[in-house]
């Protein structure tokens, strides 16, 4: 069997960087991962995209056995911003190449690979887990999907930030540019909610299927009362007490479904927090780089020119959590315009800027 020494020797030209950015993922990331081994990792891994063209991901963990196909991508912002944002729709959907194929797909600068290695690890620890399981189901890719979204909108927000201030230290015309990189993720996203409404009509027919099924249970139970008396009726009774323990899970999934986003009541700001799985406002920076719930109270509802903050707990510059919305997702920013001292609960990638926690939220799917 392999160590790690002699798989980093064997596959020496398939991790060359200009600064070992791919040795030492191998030796300060995979290698501290416990469920893996050498002979589980495969570097420069081939797959076809969906236009049949030859593709290859940095590192693919892979064991049949375990259920893991894990795909590791590297430099993943860095790669775009080398082509000048100019593949940028080209990117996106290798991504979700690879999110289709696989189920699920990480990316790490080295930024985040080796200032954060700790929580690296735990990541690509609870993604093997989440395959060995069975987790991997189209909902989770579709928010897998809508994740990527609202991180390339945010990076997009940066970088024309940046090429603005370039712009005007050089006399540099960016509008094309910039409107490029906006078409690109435009059409990345037309092509993808028909796949998002078909994962929302599926969830819908669960829904009504298990209420159906609950209502024939019930038809069956009524029946037998009317049809009983005495030791009968006992016998019913307890009939409906058993059924009535055996619907509750169904209940469960029903409850589950809605907090994915899918409800039918997507659009209500209710000031009532989910039953369970959320975080306060004010624990949010303990989970930076996670999907989270947080909940919280809007203090302050402030525009500002690139699109709106809503701030936790405390106004600016003291909140314990921020929403950040673009103006391109103005349909949000409206809905939430009169949200200002109520509850309200997002759902998301929890990041940090400048020090602080902040969600990115793109879509209604993601007010609870």
């Amino acid at each position: 069997m392999l160590d790690w020494q002699k798989w980093k020797y064997e596959n020496r030209y398939k991790i060359q960087h200009i600064v070992g950015y791919e040795e030492k993922f191998v030796d300060e990331i995979l290698s501290q991962i416990p469920e893996i081994t050498p002979n589980d990792v495969v570097a420069q891994f081939p797959f076809k995209d969906s236009n049949e063209g030859n593709r290859y991901i940095d590192f693919m963990i892979i064991n049949e056995t375990k259920g893991y196909k894990l795909p590791i991508e590297l430099d993943g912002y860095a790669k775009i911003n080398n082509k000048g944002y100019e593949k940028f729709n080209d990117f996106l959907e290798r991504q979700n190449d690879l999110i289709q194929q696989f189920g699920i797909v990480l990316r790490y600068t080295n930024k985040k690979a080796f200032n954060q290695q700790q929580r690296v690890i735990s990541e690509i620890r609870q993604a093997l887990k989440a395959q060995a399981n069975r987790q991997i189901t189209d909902a989770s890719k579709q928010k897998q999907i809508q994740s990527l979204i609202q991180e390339y909108e945010a990076k997009i927000a940066e970088y024309e930030r940046l090429r603005v201030k370039d712009s005007q230290d050089q006399s540099v015309d960016i509008t094309g540019e910039l409107g490029q990189v906006r078409s690109g993720l435009n059409t990345f996203k037309q092509n993808h909610m028909k796949e998002l409404e078909r994962v929302r009509k599926e969830l819908t027919d669960i829904k009504v299927q298990q209420n159906e099924q609950l209502g024939s249970v019930k038809k069956e139970i009524r029946k037998y009362v009317l049809m009983g008396a005495g030791v009968m009726a006992s016998i019913v009774l307890g009939a409906v007490v058993y059924v009535q323990s055996k619907t509750t899970p169904n209940n469960e999934i029903l409850a589950l479904q809605s907090s994915d986003g899918f409800s039918e009541q997507e659009n209500d700001l209710s000031a009532h927090r989910p039953a369970q799985n959320y975080i306060e406002a004010s624990q949010s920076s303990q989970y930076v780089g996670e999907h989270k719930v947080v909940c919280g109270q809007v203090a302050q509802y402030k525009k500002f020119s690139k699109g709106v903050y809503l701030n936790f707990d405390r106004p600016y510059p003291n909140p314990t959590f921020t929403v950040v919305i673009w103006n391109n997702n103005s349909d949000v920013s409206q809905q939430l315009q009169n949200v200002e001292n109520n509850t309200l609960c997002v759902k998301g990638m929890i990041e940090e800027y400048k020090g602080k926690p902040q969600m990115i939220v793109g879509s209604l799917e993601q007010i609870i």
